[in-house]
């Protein structure tokens, strides 16, 4: 990826981003229940939450793990699973833009932990 590339969320855009920063040895956090492994990935993340009203809430979160199907972040408001939204995530290999679905939203300190798995165009009705 060149530095500063806009991408469209995709398999293939995560998987060279992944490989690109994780050590191929690395071991992931999580348990057994994942499908992926996930990494600590910091970062900012974008958020347009949509509202009642048919508008979209544009704000700020952090990343806290990347896997090939989602991102954790941490955010300071609960979100409710099953939630569509739209997602950019800002790192200096690229920016990558589309849509995530909120799976789990737990309340941890003063904040929430929420795990968006992504949606990528091919899953789109």
């Amino acid at each position: 990826m060149e530095t500063i590339e806009i991408c469209r969320l995709s398999e293939q855009v995560i998987a060279r981003l992944l490989a690109a920063r994780v050590p191929r040895r690395a071991t992931h956090a999580g348990n057994g229940r994942r499908k992926m492994p996930r990494w600590p990935f910091p970062g900012t993340v974008e958020l347009w939450i949509p509202e009642k009203d048919g508008t979209e809430r544009y704000t700020l979160a952090t990343s806290l793990n990347l896997s090939l199907d989602g991102v954790g972040i941490r955010f300071d408001e609960p979100l409710p699973p099953g939630l569509e939204l739209g997602i950019a995530i800002h790192e200096p290999e690229a920016s990558l833009h589309g849509h995530a679905v909120v799976r789990h939203c737990t309340e941890i300190e003063e904040d929430y932990l929420i795990g968006l798995q992504f949606v990528f165009d091919h899953e789109i009705p």
